[in-house]
């Protein structure tokens, strides 16, 4: 395996972090652009452990920092309209779009959280990027008494209707997507290219018990899970 460490300085004279990994070999491979959560940055583990597990699968993965985290991890925040962040993502694609060892057609798109807001309306401007993981998604707001305000239109646009295949996979006991909202909203639609995936765990897909050792023996086992959901998905 490859791997390569790229700084790129933006126009607005922000650093963009970027990390390409590739198989060994000449390629040409399949390849997923991975976008990080709000504060969630490309060393953690949902994001490292599926780049590893998709490199050990043949992809070629792309996974960056947004600007405004690397300018400030604590306090940073992204623009309101979100122009930076999808530039920032549209400067990884366009490394993957120059290089000759990138499958041109096999390029999909991925984000964890906030992340996969950016994916996915770069996913809708790019008509050529095979196929959308949107992991952990934003799909409620803040609750109100029982009211659970749904969010998946508003964060996912035009999601019902696309012809190309979308993975939605959230975890159980994750406030920020609760399954239900999530499985009525794929009721709705009639669409057969969205697919849906529930795991275990939280919005990082830890999954809590009170001996630490278990807990950590959970996770690593649900990594695995999460890495083996994403290839298959994105072999199809």
């Amino acid at each position: 395996m490859h791997s390569i460490t790229e700084n790129i300085i933006r126009p607005d004279g922000r650093m963009l972090e970027i990390i390409a990994e590739f198989p060994a070999g000449t390629g040409p491979f399949p390849a997923l652009m991975l976008a990080p959560g709000l504060r969630y940055d490309m060393h953690r583990p949902v994001i490292a452990q599926t780049a590893n597990y998709l490199l050990a699968g043949g992809f070629a993965v792309f996974r960056f920092n947004w600007s405004f985290y690397t300018a400030d991890t604590e306090h940073g925040q992204p623009s309101e309209d979100l122009n930076t962040e999808l530039q920032d993502l549209r400067m990884v694609l366009n490394l993957a779009k120059n290089d000759k060892r990138i499958q041109q057609q096999q390029i999909s798109v991925a984000g964890k959280s906030f992340g996969s807001i950016v994916a996915w309306r770069v996913f809708r401007e790019e008509a050529g990027l095979k196929s959308c993981a949107l992991l952990t998604p934003l799909c409620v707001a803040d609750k109100s008494g029982n009211h659970v305000l749904s969010l998946v239109e508003k964060n996912y646009p035009d999601a019902a209707s696309e012809n190309r295949p979308v993975l939605m996979l959230a975890g159980n006991a994750d406030p920020y997507c609760e399954l239900t909202t999530l499985h009525q909203f794929v009721a709705s639609t009639s669409s057969t290219n969205l697919h849906i995936v529930a795991m275990e765990g939280n919005h990082s897909l830890e999954i809590q018990d009170a001996d630490a050792t278990v807990a950590a023996s959970k996770f690593a086992h649900n990594l695995l899970l999460l890495g083996d959901h994403i290839l298959h998905f994105l072999q199809e």
